[in-house]
C-alpha cells in the first residue's frame, strides 16, 4: 500500500483512499496541479487521435475510389489445350485505350484456363457492325488494334449539329474503319444522301427515290448498274440490299443537336 501526505491536513493517507480518515477531505492523495496535469494529458489525448483521424480521411480521400475495369461480359470463352484462348466480350459504351488495356488484363487473369495466348474480340452494345469494334491479344505481350470508331470519334459524330438538314428524311451511324453519319434530305425534288466524318469530310450522292407500297422508300444510284440499293422501311430503318437480299440495316441515328 503506496501512503502520500494528505493535501490538507498532511496525515499519510493512502494514495487510492477516497476520504481522508483524519481531515475528511475528499481524494486526499491527489493534488490540484495533479488534476491539471491529468486533464491537460487527456485533452492532447484526445486532440492527436481526433488529429490521426482527420489525417486518414484526407488521405483515403486523396486517393480517391479504388480503380475497377470498366463493366463488360463474356459471350464467348474457348479453349483447347494447347491452342490460344479465344473470348468475346460485350462492352455497354466504347472506352479509351488505357480502359481497355485496362479491361483486356482483367479477363485474361480471371479465368481458370492456363492459355500461353489469349485473343479477344471486343463488341458495343446497340453497334451496328457485326465484326468486332475492337481487338486485343496476348502473345505474350498485349497489343490492341481499334475496328470501330473511337470513342473520340463517336461523340464528334453523335454532337453533329443537323439544323442545316431542314428537309432531312432520315440520319443513320454506319459503325466501322471508315465510321460516319449518313444523312437522307430532299432538294429539289432530287434525293440527296451526305455521309459526314468525323474528320469533317463529306461525300455526296444522289439517288432516285421510289415510294414502296409498304411506306418505305427506295433509293437507286443512277451512276451504277450494279443490283444494290438502299431502301428506308417504315420504321426509319436504313437496309442496304444486294444481290443475295439484306446485308446490312441501321436504326435511325438521332444526334444530341
Amino acid at each position: 500500500m503506496a501512503l502520500t501526505p494528505c493535501k490538507s491536513c498532511k496525515h499519510q493517507v493512502d494514495t487510492s483512499a477516497e476520504v481522508c480518515p483524519s481531515c475528511g477531505v475528499r481524494s486526499p492523495g491527489v493534488t490540484f496541479l495533479q488534476k491539471v496535469f491529468g486533464f491537460v494529458l487527456l485533452v492532447l489525448i484526445v486532440v492527436v487521435g481526433l488529429s490521426m483521424c482527420t489525417s486518414s480521411k484526407k488521405a483515403k480521400a486523396a486517393e480517391g475510389p479504388a480503380q475497377q475495369s470498366a463493366a463488360y461480359s463474356i459471350t464467348k470463352d474457348d479453349f483447347r489445350e494447347g491452342r490460344p484462348r479465344k473470348v468475346e466480350v460485350l462492352l455497354p459504351q466504347r472506352l479509351s485505350d488505357a480502359d481497355l488495356a485496362e479491361v483486356a488484363k482483367a479477363i485474361r487473369a480471371n479465368t481458370k484456363f492456363k492459355a500461353d495466348k489469349t485473343f479477344i474480340g471486343f463488341r458495343v452494345e446497340g453497334q451496328t457492325e457485326s465484326t468486332y469494334w475492337a481487338n486485343a491479344s496476348f502473345d505474350p505481350d498485349y497489343k490492341s488494334s481499334l475496328i470501330g470508331l473511337s470513342v473520340q470519334d463517336y461523340q464528334t459524330l453523335k454532337g453533329l449539329n443537323l439544323k442545316a438538314y431542314p428537309n432531312r428524311i432520315g440520319s443513320w451511324l454506319q459503325d466501322g474503319a471508315l465510321g460516319h453519319v449518313m444523312v437522307l434530305y430532299k432538294k429539289n425534288d432530287k434525293y440527296l444522301m451526305d455521309s459526314i466524318f468525323a474528320s469533317g469530310g463529306k461525300n455526296t450522292e444522289r439517288y432516285v427515290g421510289k415510294k414502296q407500297a409498304d411506306g418505305g422508300l427506295r433509293l437507286d444510284d443512277p451512276e451504277t448498274s450494279f443490283n444494290e440499293h438502299y431502301v428506308v422501311d417504315a420504321k426509319g430503318n436504313l437496309q442496304a440490299w444486294g444481290e443475295n437480299g439484306v446485308y446490312m440495316t441501321l436504326p435511325p441515328f438521332k444526334p444530341v443537336q
